[in-house]
């Protein structure tokens, strides 16, 4: 009996470890996708139907700001809106490739990924999710990382649990 109670803690302790590296693996495997360019890979551990929702309501929200501040009581307001809604499709195209979620999530501001300019640092081409970041778990089933990035910002991911997976599902842009 007293064997049997020992086997049941060893397991649910390793049921327990297993559940809360979850994370943390994804964030590795998401990690490696990025470096490795692979969009196959990359494409297992982010749920892109909610991420390309959450990133288009922020990009959204920030045209509409500064088209507002631009435009102020002008009927082209609504024009430039309008276009705004194309121009967000094309933009998440641009954001939602292994590439362009490196800068996004280096720091890199997102202006100059639109615009197709080159990386600030060239020599510095890896990744480096692991080395200053912070982290919590908000619910069972809700993960967040808050990345530092060079230069100053913080930038963050929320995972979320989708069975005994975790996925990408939205990054907050400074």
């Amino acid at each position: 009996m007293k064997n049997f109670f020992i086997f049941l803690f060893v397991l649910i302790f390793l049921s327990v470890g297993f559940l809360s590296s979850g994370p943390f693996l994804t964030l590795y495997l998401i990690k490696e996708s990025i470096e490795e360019k692979n969009s196959t890979k990359l494409s297992k551990n982010i749920y892109f139907p909610e991420l390309k929702s959450n990133i288009k309501v922020q990009i959204n929200s920030s045209i509409s700001k500064s088209i507002s501040e631009k435009f102020n009581d002008n009927p082209i307001k609504f024009l430039a809106k309008g276009l705004g809604d194309i121009f967000i499709d094309e933009v998440l195209d641009v954001f939602l490739t292994p590439d362009g979620l490196e800068r996004l999530i280096n720091g890199e501001n997102p202006s100059s990924i639109i615009k197709n300019k080159e990386k600030s640092n060239k020599n510095d081409d890896q990744i480096k999710l692991f080395e200053s970041f912070e982290f919590k778990y908000q619910s069972l089933n809700r993960f967040i990382v808050f990345i530092n990035t060079k230069n100053g910002k913080v930038i963050m991911l929320h995972l979320d649990r989708f069975g005994l997976r975790w996925k990408l599902v939205n990054i907050i842009l400074p």
